[in-house]
C-alpha cells in the first residue's frame, strides 16, 4: 500500500468549522412529519474515519483491485463493532452504494463485473442485518434514490448470475426486518414485490428461502396487503406441493387468512392449492398445520368448493385423526356438504361426537356447524329425530342450569309501602274510597297476580292496561263457579300484540349478533372465558331447538316432558336468559295435534308453576322484577294458546276419558286439567271435575300416611307436591272482586317507635287494682290493671267478677301454663289485652302472632285478635307462604276474627309456592277433624264467597 493511500485511509475528520453553520436544505426525504425520516436525522457521531483507505480503492477505476479490497473490507466488517464504526460514517455507506448503483447499471455489458457487484450487495446486505436501526436503510435511501428500482432490475435481468439474485433477497429481507422502512420506503414500490413473489417459483432453494424470509417479516409487520397485491397467495398456494417448505408457507397464510380471507380464497383457489392442503390435513408430518387446514376450508368459498369432493368425505370417515370432528362440522357450510353429511352418515357421526366431547371448542364449533341447518329443512328434520341429539341439547341444558342457577329472591318493597301508610294515614275515607276507584292498580301492588287464573281469547275481550300493574278487577260480583278475569290478557301487555312481525326470521336473525356488541375485557382469566362459551354453547343448542319447533313435523320429537322442564329451568334459573326460547313452549302450545300429549304430560302444570308462579308473585308488596314479569307475561300467553285448543269437543274429550279411569292420580288431574282449562260452562257441567277436586284433597289429607304417600309426591320429575296440583288449581275460582275486598285496605305492620304511645302497667294508678300474672315457678311475668283486663276479656271477666274462688277468697294472681305459651308472648299479649299504644305491643314474628291469635280465643279476647288481624295490624305483613304452616292451624282451630280464615284461605291459593303449600297441609293432615273444617271452609270461600 503506497503512502498516498496510508494518509488517505488515516486522515482525521475532527476539523472543528469557524464561523456559522451552513443552513441545512430540507429535502423530499426530510419530512419531518416522517417518523422514519426523523430518525434518520439523528446521525451517530462521526470521527477518524479507518475505512477510508480501504473505500477509495473500493470504488476505484481498477476493477480487480477493487475485488480485493472488497474482499478485505469484508473480512474487516466481520462483528457489530466493526459495522457500527463503518456505517457510523456517511461517506462509506455513500461509495458502497454508488458502487452497488454503478455495477447494477452495468448489468449486461462487457464492463460489468460480477464479483465486484457481489461484493457490494453481500456487504450491505451484511450492515443492514448487524444494524436493524432505520439508520442504515435511510442512508442507503438517500445515497441513492432509484435503489429499489436497481433492485428490481437484477430480478427481470436474464444475465444476473443466481448468486446475485439470493444475496439481493437476503438485502431486501433485512431491509425488511426494520417496520419503519418497510412502512416509510420499501412498500412503495409493489414492482419489487411483484418480482419477489414470482422468485417464489425458483428452483433454487436459496432464492425461494429468501423470499419467504421477506413475506414472512412483512405479514408480521401487519403489510399483509402488500403481499396480496403481488399475488401471494398464488405463488404460496403452489409452494404447499413441497412438504419440506409447508411449515413456512403456512406461518405466513394463516395471517393473510386473518386479514384478507376472500383474497387469499380466491388466490389459492387458482393455484390449486385445495389437493395440497386435503394431502397436508391427512399427512403425519404436518398435525400442527391441520388447524389452519380446517380454519382455510371453513372461511373460504372458492377453496371450500374445490376440496368438497365425496372422496374426501370417505377419507374423513375412515380416518381416526382426532381434527376430522372439526373438518366435518365445517362441511354444513354449503347446501352440497349438508346434503352429503346427511346421506353419508357423517351428520350422525357428529352428533355422537358431539354427545361424548369433554372439549369445549370442540362443541362451539359442531354447534356453530348445526346452526347452518336452519336452511335446510331435511338436515333439521333429520337432527329433531337423532334422539342423541335431543338428548344431549337437554343434558346440557341441564348441566348448565344446575352450575349457574340464579332465582328470583323477592324482597318487600319498603319504600312503597310506607308510602301507602304514609298516604293512608293522611286520607280520609271517602278520598281512599276514591283512589280505590279510580286506580286500584296503583293501590294494590303487581303481586296479587293469580298464578294460575287467565283468559283464553274465546271467553274473555282483550283489555288495555299496563303489565307492570295489577290487572283491574271485576265490578259485579262472580258466580259461585265462574272464571275470573282478573288477569285478563291485554293487547298492551302481551308479547303478541307488541311484535310487529310473527316472521321466525326476523325475531331470531339478530340472536348469532346479539353480543357483538357487548366489549370484551382486554384481559379474561379461563374461568369467564368458559363460562361465556359454555353460555353460548347452551344459547346455540336453545337457538336450534326453536329453529326445530317452527316445523310441526319436528314438534313430534321435541314435545317430551324433558325438553320442557330443560327449556323452563332456563328462562326461570338463569341469569338474563334469551326470552326468544319460550317460542319453542309456545309452538308447542299452538299444534292442536298434540294436544293430547301435552295433557298427559301437564304442559299447563309445567308452564303455570314454572313461569307464571315466579317468586316475586308469591310475596305481597315484593319490588318489580323484570325477568320475572317477561316470564309471566310469556306464561300466559302459552297457556291463552294451549288452552284454546282444549276448550273444545276435542281436548275436552280427552279430559272426559280420563275421568272413567280407576286410578285416583289420573282423575285427579284430569279435573285439575278441566278446572285450568275449560271455562265453557256446557263443559263444565258434564263432568263435576269440581266435586273431584275437593274430593281428592279430602282423601290425600285424610290420614298423614295418606298425606305422605300421595301428597307429597310428584306427578312427574321434579314437578310441585299432588297436594299443591290441587290447590293451584282450586285458586282459578277466586275473583278479583275478593281480592279486592281481602285487601285494598292493607296496610304494612311498622311498631310503634320507642317512647311513643301509652303503657298502661307501667305506671298504673293508685287506685287500680292489678292482677299478678305469674308462670310456673311463680316469677312474675306481669301486674295488669284488672279492670282493663275483665273489660276486653270475657273469661277474665267471668273469673273475677262472678262467685269464683278468686272473687270470693280476693286471689289477684293468675298462674300461666308454659305449655301454652312462653312468657314474653303471654307478656305482650296481657300489654295488647290492656289497651297499651306504645312498644311494649310490638308483635315481632309470625309466630308471635299465632300464640296471640290462640290466647285471644283462649280467654276469649276478641279486642286482641282485632287488633292482629286489623288492616295494619302484624299478622297481614307476617302472613305469607312460608308461614302459613304456622297460621292456618289456629286459623282453622279458633277462627279468632271474621276475615281471619279468608285472609289465611287467599294467602294458601294466590301467595305460597307449591313447597309451602306442602308444608302448611302437612301441619293439619294429623287431625281428621280440623281437615273437615278445612275442606268445607276452603270450599266455602271459593265457591260461595268468591
Amino acid at each position: 500500500m503506497s503512502t498516498t493511500e496510508n494518509d488517505n485511509f488515516a486522515t482525521p475528520d475532527t476539523e472543528k468549522p469557524t464561523g456559522l453553520p451552513p443552513k441545512k436544505r430540507r429535502g423530499a426525504s426530510t419530512n419531518i412529519n416522517d417518523p422514519s425520516a426523523s430518525s434518520a436525522k439523528r446521525s451517530k457521531p462521526e470521527g477518524k474515519n479507518e475505512f477510508e483507505g480501504v473505500m477509495v480503492k473500493f470504488k476505484g477505476s481498477d476493477k480487480e483491485v477493487a475485488v480485493k479490497f472488497a474482499k478485505k473490507l469484508k473480512a474487516i466488517l466481520a462483528n457489530s463493532t466493526k459495522i457500527g464504526a463503518f456505517v457510523g460514517h456517511k461517506k462509506n455507506l455513500e461509495d458502497l452504494v454508488a458502487v452497488f448503483s454503478r455495477e447494477t447499471t452495468l448489468l449486461g455489458t462487457s464492463m460489468y463485473h460480477e464479483a465486484l457487484h457481489k461484493y457490494s450487495i453481500s456487504i450491505l446486505a451484511n450492515c443492514c442485518y448487524t444494524d436493524k436501526s432505520t439508520w442504515t436503510g435511510m442512508q442507503i435511501k438517500r445515497a441513492q434514490r432509484t435503489f429499489l428500482d436497481l433492485a428490481v432490475r437484477i430480478f427481470e435481468s436474464t444475465t444476473s448470475n443466481i448468486e446475485i439474485r439470493v444475496a439481493m433477497c437476503r438485502l431486501i429481507g433485512n431491509l425488511c426486518h426494520n417496520k419503519d422502512l418497510v412502512a416509510n420506503w420499501l412498500s412503495s414500490n409493489t414492482i419489487l414485490f411483484d418480482r419477489i413473489a414470482l422468485l417464489l417459483e425458483s428452483v433454487n432453494e436459496n432464492i425461494v428461502t429468501q423470499c419467504l424470509r421477506i413475506f414472512l417479516f412483512l405479514a408480521n409487520h401487519s403489510f399483509t396487503r402488500v403481499i396480496m397485491l403481488s399475488n401471494g397467495g398464488f405463488y404460496l398456494g403452489k409452494l404447499l406441493e413441497k412438504q419440506e417448505r409447508r411449515d413456512e408457507v403456512v406461518k405466513i397464510l394463516k395471517i393473510l387468512l386473518k386479514r384478507h380471507a376472500n383474497v387469499l380464497d380466491r388466490q389459492l383457489s387458482n393455484s390449486a392449492a385445495s389437493e395440497h392442503v386435503i394431502d397436508m390435513f391427512f399427512d403425519e408430518k404436518s398435525k400442527k398445520n391441520r388447524q389452519f387446514a380446517i380454519d382455510l376450508f371453513s372461511n373460504s368459498s372458492c377453496i371450500r368448493e374445490q376440496m368438497e369432493t365425496e372422496g374426501f368425505i370417505d377419507r374423513l370417515l375412515e380416518s381416526s385423526i382426532p381434527e376430522r370432528n372439526l373438518m366435518l362440522a365445517a362441511f354444513s357450510q354449503t347446501a352440497w356438504g349438508r346434503a352429503k353429511l346427511r346421506t353419508s352418515g357423517a351428520l350422525n357421526v357428529i352428533i355422537d361426537i358431539f354427545a361424548s366431547s369433554e372439549q369445549i371448542e370442540e362443541k362451539l364449533a359442531i354447534v356453530a356447524a348445526f346452526r347452518h341447518f336452519v336452511h335446510d329443512t331435511a338436515g333439521m328434520r333429520h337432527l329433531s329425530e337423532n334422539t342423541t341429539f335431543v338428548n344431549t341439547v337437554v343434558s346440557h341444558v341441564d348441566c348448565y342450569v344446575d352450575t349457574n342457577r340464579c332465582e328470583c329472591e323477592p324482597v318487600v318493597d319498603i319504600e312503597f309501602v310506607q308510602n301507602l301508610r304514609r298516604s293512608g294515614a293522611e286520607s280520609n275515607p271517602e278520598e281512599k274510597a276514591n283512589q280505590n276507584v279510580k286506580a286500584p292498580g296503583a293501590r294494590l301492588h303487581k303481586d296479587f297476580y293469580s298464578m294460575w287464573s287467565y283468559d283464553t281469547p274465546q271467553t274473555s275481550p282483550r283489555r288495555a292496561h299496563s303489565a307492570s300493574m295489577s290487572p283491574p278487577y271485576q265490578s259485579a260480583p262472580s258466580p259461585s263457579y265462574s272464571f275470573p278475569s282478573s288477569v285478563a290478557s291485554s293487547a298492551a301487555s302481551s308479547p303478541v300484540s307488541a311484535r310487529p312481525s310473527e316472521g321466525i326470521l326476523d325475531e331470531l336473525s339478530g340472536v348469532e349478533s346479539e353480543d357483538e356488541e357487548e366489549k370484551k375485557p382486554e384481559k379474561e382469566n379461563e374461568d369467564e372465558k368458559r363460562k361465556k362459551q359454555e353460555k353460548s354453547i347452551v344459547e346455540g343448542e336453545l337457538w336450534l331447538l326453536t329453529w326445530l319447533a317452527q316445523d310441526d313435523y319436528n314438534l313430534q320429537f321435541l314435545i317430551r316432558s324433558d325438553v320442557v322442564d330443560c327449556v323452563i329451568a332456563y328462562l326461570r334459573c338463569t341469569d338474563s336468559p334469551d326470552f326468544r326460547t319460550y317460542r319453542v313452549l309456545r309452538r308447542m302450545a299452538t299444534n292442536r295435534i298434540h294436544v293430547y300429549r301435552l295433557l298427559d304430560i301437564q304442559f299447563h302444570v309445567k308452564i303455570l308453576t314454572g313461569l307464571c308462579a315466579s317468586p316475586c308473585r308469591m310475596l305481597k308488596y315484593a319490588k318489580s322484577c323484570k325477568q320475572c314479569d317477561t316470564l309471566s307475561e310469556h306464561g300466559r300467553e302459552i297457556l291463552r294458546e294451549f288452552a284454546s285448543h282444549v276448550d273444545n269437543s276435542y281436548g275436552d274429550a280427552h279430559i272426559n276419558s280420563q275421568f272413567t279411569k280407576e286410578d285416583f292420580v289420573n282423575r285427579t288431574k284430569a279435573a285439575i286439567a278441566k278446572i285450568v282449562l275449560v271455562k265453557e260452562r256446557i263443559r263444565l257441567a258434564k263432568v263435576p271435575a269440581l266435586t273431584e277436586l275437593f274430593n281428592s284433597l279430602a282423601h290425600v289429607m285424610s290420614s298423614p300416611e295418606n298425606f305422605e304417600e300421595l301428597g307429597k309426591v310428584s306427578t312427574y320429575e321434579k314437578g310441585p307436591s299432588f297436594a299443591s296440583e290441587i290447590i293451584g288449581a282450586l285458586s282459578v275460582l277466586i275473583s278479583g272482586n275478593k281480592i279486592k275486598e281481602l285487601c285494598e285496605n292493607d296496610m304494612w305492620y311498622f311498631p310503634t317507635e320507642e317512647g311513643k304511645g301509652t303503657c298502661h302497667l307501667s305506671n298504673p294508678s293508685p287506685d287500680d287494682e292489678l292482677i299478678n300474672f305469674v308462670d310456673e315457678n311463680d316469677q312474675e311475668i306481669a301486674a295488669a290493671p284488672m279492670k282493663k283486663i275483665c273489660e276486653n276479656s270475657h273469661y277474665f271477666e267471668g273469673m273475677f267478677s262472678s262467685d269464683f274462688v278468686e272473687k270470693t277468697e280476693r286471689i289477684r294472681t293468675f298462674q300461666v301454663h308454659s305449655e301454652s305459651c312462653s312468657s314474653e308472648d303471654f307478656r305482650v299479649f296481657i300489654h295488647l289485652l290492656s289497651t297499651c299504644t306504645s312498644s311494649c305491643t310490638t308483635v315481632s314474628s309470625a309466630e308471635q302472632c299465632s300464640q296471640l291469635l290462640a290466647l285471644s280465643d283462649q280467654f276469649l279476647c276478641p279486642h286482641v285478635s282485632t287488633q292482629v288481624c286489623a288492616d295494619d295490624g302484624p299478622l297481614r305483613t307476617f302472613l305469607n307462604g312460608r308461614t302459613l304452616y304456622l297460621l292456618l292451624p289456629v286459623a282453622l282451630a279458633t277462627n279468632a276474627h271474621p276475615t281471619l280464615l279468608d285472609t289465611v284461605f287467599l294467602t294458601l291459593v294466590r301467595f305460597s309456592s307449591p313447597d309451602d303449600v306442602t308444608k302448611a297441609l302437612e301441619t293439619i293432615c294429623t287431625n281428621a277433624t280440623v281437615v273437615n273444617t278445612f275442606v268445607t271452609s276452603l270450599r266455602t270461600f271459593l265457591t260461595t264467597k268468591c
